[in-house]
């Protein structure tokens, strides 16, 4: 399917309701606070001049492809759209789950993570819609098979203890460099 412009209508047998997808994206999904993981992955796709990733479905084993890499992006911020004023979460974790891929073999089914924390306290300091507010950790898959073996889960600090954070400027070039890095 081609990417939607958002002017598309809806229509009811044929006549247009006056309703297009612009609509259905505006109160399906204004609080980009309800779905980081979504924004996470749109700013990674956009970091690496995608317009629409390879693999955007549901459930899929990774996120896009890149360099003919496969990419895992993984989200966590501080601040959640649910929390209670003044509550913020600082023990976070991130899923590094393995799956049986298509040729029947256990393991992780991308080549490297893009691990993306969404700073800030509160609603304001934790908008996903400013750039800065975000911190990207590249990590090559090898190094958390290394390192962490078949575990599920790995903590922000962990992640921070392997590699410094980067820019979504930044982004970019980190992603090369880790490819580069692949043998």
């Amino acid at each position: 399917m081609d990417l939607l412009q958002g002017t598309e209508p809806f229509t009811n047998h044929g006549s247009v309701t006056g309703l297009t997808i612009r609509d259905y994206w505006s109160f399906q999904f204004s609080n980009v606070l309800h779905v980081p993981e979504e924004v996470a992955e749109f700013l990674v796709a956009k970091a690496l001049g995608k317009d629409k990733p390879e693999n955007k479905h549901q459930w899929t084993l990774f996120d896009m492809m890149y360099e003919g890499k496969r990419i895992e992006v993984k989200e966590t911020s501080f601040y959640h759209s649910w929390s209670k004023p003044g509550v913020t979460s600082r023990r976070n974790s991130f899923g590094i789950t393995m799956a049986y891929g298509e040729d029947g073999v256990y393991e992780r089914q991308n080549d490297l993570y893009v691990f993306c924390l969404l700073k800030g306290d509160d609603e304001e300091s934790a908008s996903p819609l400013k750039l800065e507010h975000w911190e990207f950790y590249v990590v090559p898959t090898s190094t958390i098979n290394e390192r962490f073996a078949d575990q599920k889960t790995i903590s922000l600090s962990k992640i921070q203890g392997l590699v410094d954070p980067v820019s979504w400027d930044g982004l970019k070039p980190a992603i090369d460099e880790v490819i580069a890095g692949m043998v």
